[in-house]
């Protein structure tokens, strides 16, 4: 019997703005129970808010500028990217998703990569 080796996902999803609470609720929670299903559990599972997109995004006939930002790290099989992907292509309320697999994370990290922002300097200190 062969094992299957968990890996660790980033996962950004966008929701339209006009999201309710319960339908993101619901989105995050049908999330949650599929990677549970391959094993797997949530690292790290954020709300970043509405933010202003960088270019409209089209999805049908809407045409969004706005969007609702959720971002999840998760540690699972590498089957269960497809089964998310799915059901976020289905949902009504996600516009756009992205999938990364990371080679390192800290979950105390600020940044999910790892980068740190450089340490700002005063004018005292560098003289």
């Amino acid at each position: 019997m062969s094992t299957v080796k968990k890996r660790i996902y980033e996962l950004i999803y966008l929701l339209h703005r006009d999201v309710t609470e319960d339908e993101t609720t619901k989105l995050q929670a049908r999330i949650s129970t599929i990677i549970g299903d391959f094993n797997g559990s949530a690292l790290k599972e954020e709300s970043w808010g509405k933010r202003r997109l960088a270019y409209e995004i089209k999805k049908g006939v809407n045409t969004y500028q706005k969007a609702v930002y959720m971002y999840v790290v998760y540690q699972t099989e590498p089957g269960a990217i497809e089964e998310v992907e799915r059901i976020l292509r289905l949902s009504d309320a996600c516009i756009r998703f992205m999938h990364i697999r990371l080679d390192d994370f800290d979950p105390t990290s600020s940044s999910a990569l790892g980068v740190t922002a450089e340490p700002e300097t005063t004018e005292e200190s560098a003289q």
